[in-house]
């Protein structure tokens, strides 16, 4: 139906909002899709908005025959679509609406029951999506007034109701029917309360909440925690209008604090919906103007110019003003040293940042509990884009930092680093699509630069690239961290001369921004692919190890010095193996086998197993032709003829032509036309137009159905 693999977050939603009914399994997918909830991304389909009430058409066939039913059968259901969790009340509430006398109605809802139920006194829809269906087609008088008579009862103590987010909702839909203020104020309360751990609900009623309050400073208040709500839910639009409001018509009510996290929110929102004339403008002017103290403003703007991909002016710009934001507010001061100590590290400089690791108290909003796992995980988000992965866990597990649920961005980078690459690549989509990681430029990076590597390694080249270019038209990502990431990708597919033209840009581009980080991966590759250069890329191994101080670095020069001085490798191997992050020690062994004394056949295998596990389709294929020269035999035949006839079919699907598989498979054309054919023949499908359909909806390897 959806013509896309579901995730299973989309597949458990679809069955709760269905209730398993295969009748109704059609209205939960195009209610999904008419609201805009299911999103597709490479063959994959997701649950773009989690909690979000999505309703198909109005004429729909599902809530065409429920029409038919007649009045007043329809008016009955669609009143206790407000009314059930009421209990006894919402009877007695429908009889003086509908102008109905008591056994009348008990004939109605019995006539009903197809599509409701009765349990301990309360009405129930048998089946949660009709129930939102049928609430959507309440017209706004008909919803406004069911709900009035809803508060109504419940403020009176005629009835109560259980559900803590009935009453909110409830006020929501009265609007002006009700009395404001009071609304207004329960609504704030409800929608702080919901922020942790009920954001849907929070950004609802905290929006109603500021159009309802009269008070200025409350509704000032109102603004901002809808801004940050809005922000962790990646509502990016929103997001900036109620900072803006904050900005703009309420900065003198609320305190300096929270005047620096509205421009924090805002430009961060701005950069993810790929705002950057306006970022431009509060970097290049805007920003003095602002609200705020001098520190406040100087944040603000080297905040703007780092999202702007201009990191050494950021970095500039706190160390000429670091007096003024260091001394100002606790939320300024942190804000500005997170941002001075990831700027420094892009540069090579991360004696700050170890500092921070060691004792995170040294950031003033660390001192209040409630910022703790948050700061904590900003910290480590740097620390796994750095690839020190185990640093991360331990300082997490230090302070208690694991309480709080990892965001899909964060989940990704780690499954990547630890090997997880299928479940991280399912997060890794749809967090790069709404931008999630794009304010901190390490892990952001890491996360386009991983992703992509996973996907090509899969055979995935078409998706890999795509996964590239959208990081290079968002100036939050490093650039010459991209150029790697593409040139890796073009050494996957034996293109090494493009590849070296790559790296050389992507030094050149490190050089012009004064940056480091990742330019020993760069110098790794150049002095494997230019071996008249290799004394020179081990020096500079050498110089970035001991700058960068990071074991990935420290790998890397291992690895060089074994290479250029022909030694066993057994430091670099072992250092892999302690940092545990299975796609580097895989990469590890492969190189130590093929360039240093160390015997290939025990190495070979083991890095060969490693692929294996990750999924890592070409760089098996690789290493079974190098394995061939050797005479090291492959186990597993049958398996290897499935493998590989899957990756057949993978870059099949990703649209290479006949000579470009040849290339990538390092054999003739002729030969690729002789596997197509078995393949074909094998699994049943007559054209590339049938298998690349197979695979974009998860249904290879299995044969398709003769045709009748």
């Amino acid at each position: 139906m959806i013509e896309a693999t579901p995730t299973p977050e989309l597949v458990d939603a679809l069955h709760s909002s269905s209730r398993g009914r295969a009748a109704l399994l059609r209205l939960a997918i195009d209610a999904h899709r008419a609201g805009g909830s299911l999103r597709v991304l490479d063959g994959t389909a997701y649950l773009a908005r989690p909690g979000t009430v999505s309703v198909p058409a109005p004429n729909h066939p599902v809530l065409q025959r429920l029409r038919l039913l007649g009045r007043p059968e329809w008016d009955v259901l669609k009143a206790l679509t407000v009314l059930y969790p009421l209990g006894p009340t919402a009877e007695q509430l429908l009889t003086d609406r509908l102008r109905l006398s008591a056994s009348e109605l008990c004939h109605v809802l019995a006539r009903l029951s197809p599509h409701i139920t009765r349990t301990t006194g309360t009405w129930r829809f048998r089946v949660p999506l009709v129930e939102d269906c049928l609430r959507e087609r309440l017209g706004p008088w008909e919803r406004q007034d069911l709900s009035r008579s809803a508060v109504i009862a419940l403020w009176d103590g005629t009835t109560t109701c259980l559900d803590p987010a009935y009453l909110p909702d409830r006020l929501v839909d009265a609007g002006r029917l009700v009395d404001t203020g009071r609304a207004g104020l329960e609504l704030l309360a409800a929608g702080r309360a919901a922020m942790g751990n009920d954001p849907v609900h929070a950004q609802r009623w905290l929006r109603a909440a500021a159009r309802s309050l009269t008070d200025p400073a409350m509704r000032a208040t109102a603004l901002a925690l809808h801004a940050v709500v809005c922000g962790s839910r990646h509502d990016h639009h929103l997001t900036v209008n109620s900072a803006d409001q904050v900005l703009r018509q309420c900065a003198h009510l609320v305190s300096s604090d929270v005047l620096q996290e509205m421009q924090v929110t805002r430009l961060i929102a701005l950069a993810a919906g790929r705002e950057t004339a306006a970022l431009h403008t509060v970097a290049e002017r805007e920003w003095k103007t602002l609200p705020g103290s001098d520190g406040c403003k100087a944040v603000t703007a080297a905040l703007a110019l780092s999202l702007l991909g201009r990191w050494g002016q950021a970095s500039r710009t706190l160390s000429n003003t670091r007096a003024a934001w260091s001394s100002a507010n606790a939320t300024t001061a942190t804000h500005g040293e997170l941002l001075r100590v990831e700027t420094a590290a892009l540069a090579g400089r991360t004696t700050a940042l170890n500092q921070l690791v060691d004792d995170p108290a040294l950031l003033p909003l660390f001192r209040e509990q409630r910022h703790r796992v948050t700061l904590l995980r900003h910290l480590a988000r740097i620390l796994v884009g750095l690839g020190e992965t185990a640093r991360a866990e331990h300082l997490l597990a230090q302070h208690g930092g694991q309480s709080m649920p990892l965001s899909d961005a964060d989940s990704a980078l780690i499954g990547l680093r630890t090997g997880q690459w299928r479940p991280a690549l399912r997060e890794a989509r749809p967090a790069l699509a709404d931008s999630v990681s794009v304010g901190q430029p390490i892990p952001h990076t890491a996360l386009l630069r991983e992703t992509a590597m996973a996907l090509a390694a899969g055979g995935w080249l078409r998706r890999a690239r795509a996964v590239i270019e959208q990081g290079r038209t968002s100036q939050a990502a490093v650039p010459h961290v991209l150029d790697l990431a593409e040139a890796e990708l073009t050494l996957l597919i034996n293109h090494r001369d493009q590849a070296r033209r790559l790296l050389e840009r992507g030094l050149a581009n490190a050089a012009q921004q004064g940056l480091m980080v990742n330019t020993d991966d760069i110098w790794l590759h150049i002095l494997l692919l230019c071996p008249d250069r290799a004394h020179t890329a081990l020096a500079e191994l050498k110089r970035v190890a001991r700058q960068m101080g990071t074991g990935r670095a420290r790998r890397n020069y291992l690895l060089g010095r074994a290479v250029v001085y022909k030694d066993r490798g057994d430091q670099a191997v072992r250092l892999a193996k302690d940092r545990d992050q299975p796609a580097e020690v895989a990469e590890t062994l492969e190189l130590v086998a093929l360039y240093t004394t160390c015997g290939s056949t025990r190495l070979l295998r083991e890095s060969y197993e490693i692929y294996g596990d990750l999924d890592a389709l070409l760089p098996r294929a690789r290493l079974r032709r190098i394995m061939a020269t050797k005479s090291i035999s492959v186990p597993g035949r049958t398996a290897t003829v499935a493998e590989t006839e899957r990756l057949l079919a993978t870059l099949v699907s990703e649209g290479l032509t006949n000579r470009e598989l040849a290339r990538v498979l390092c054999t003739t054309e002729k030969s690729v036309e002789s596997r197509l054919t078995r393949l074909f023949q094998r699994a049943g499908y007559r054209s590339r137009v049938e298998l690349v359909a197979a695979m974009m909806t998860g249904r290879y390897p299995e044969t398709p159905q003769p045709r009748g």
